[in-house]
């Protein structure tokens, strides 16, 4: 105020009655004032197209999905907007701040929203049902049984027979995800966990191993043993089983079958590679 006193700020919060809030958005509209100066309660049904700048205070604060819907109140007009996100101290942000910066700062034309909802479900985790209590400690594995169900739920709104496909619980103590060191690109990475989550035969698999390979360079061991995980599923599902868990060493085979005896085998050791070859070995043998 001391730098310009002559502008006309109008302030909006939730403590505003909705009168009021209507009021001043409309004298706001009209010219009336300058600046408008608000909590996030702006984010989403306002329609400002002679508002063409926004400054984001504390943008490290909001989620992906926050400063998307704010940073589309500007520029709704015939002038080309501007969205500034400041942050306090860029030194000491959180990854995941960093990270969701980032991805705006990188998505940020029309259509955009369906990379960013697939990017901020990579950082946050897709939560019980598709994450990581659901699938041990198999990092990302939750994004195949995201986008299958999501194409379930598409056929079925559109009238078309859903494919029923019993499911493996696997709970293997393993580092086992499509690494984004070798496959950079959120689009393709996503797409690839849902080609492997529909394969139905080991054949499948190893032909996207191949191209992975053939596209993006030798997986490493991280993307090879995910890779040896969903071959592991497929020989699975064909044997009738309903659990592969692991502790330590230790690997239990559970079948759907109640009247099988379960399997138990012990690893040579209970590294990564120890474990996929273990239960990989059984399967085969």
């Amino acid at each position: 105020m001391d730098i310009l006193p002559k502008l006309r700020i109008a302030v909006l919060h939730s403590k505003i009655s909705a009168k009021d809030t209507e009021d001043e958005m409309i004298a706001f509209e009209k010219g009336e004032y300058d600046v408008m100066l608000s909590t996030s309660i702006v984010e989403s049904g306002i329609h400002m197209p002679s508002a063409n700048t926004m400054i984001v205070d504390g943008a490290n604060s909001f989620g992906i999905a926050d400063l998307h819907q704010l940073r589309g109140r500007v520029g709704r007009g015939s002038k080309e907007g501007y969205c500034y996100f400041m942050v306090e101290d860029k030194e000491r942000l959180s990854e995941n701040a960093k990270r969701r910066l980032i991805a705006l700062e990188s998505h940020s034309d029309l259509g955009s929203g369906v990379v960013l909802a697939f990017r901020d479900l990579e950082i946050r985790g897709g939560g019980n049902i598709i994450g990581e209590a659901q699938s041990g400690h198999i990092k990302h594995i939750g994004y195949s049984l995201y986008l299958r169900m999501l194409e379930d739920a598409i056929k079925e709104l559109s009238g078309q027979e859903k494919e029923v496909a019993r499911n493996i619980d696997m709970k293997l103590s393993i580092n086992a995800y499509l690494n984004e060191e070798l496959i950079a690109e959120d689009r393709l990475r996503l797409e690839i966990y849902r080609r492997l989550s529909q394969c139905e035969t080991k054949g499948e698999v190893y032909e996207i191993e191949s191209e992975i390979a053939d596209r993006f360079g030798k997986p490493d061991s991280i993307t090879r043993a995910f890779i040896d995980t969903m071959v592991i599923k497929v020989l699975a599902r064909a044997k009738g089983v309903s659990l592969i868990s692991s502790y330590g060493e230790n690997v239990m085979i559970e079948f759907v079958d109640k009247m099988k005896d379960r399997v138990k085998l012990k690893a040579s050791s209970k590294d990564d590679d120890d474990i996929v070859a273990c239960v990989m070995g059984w399967f085969r043998g």
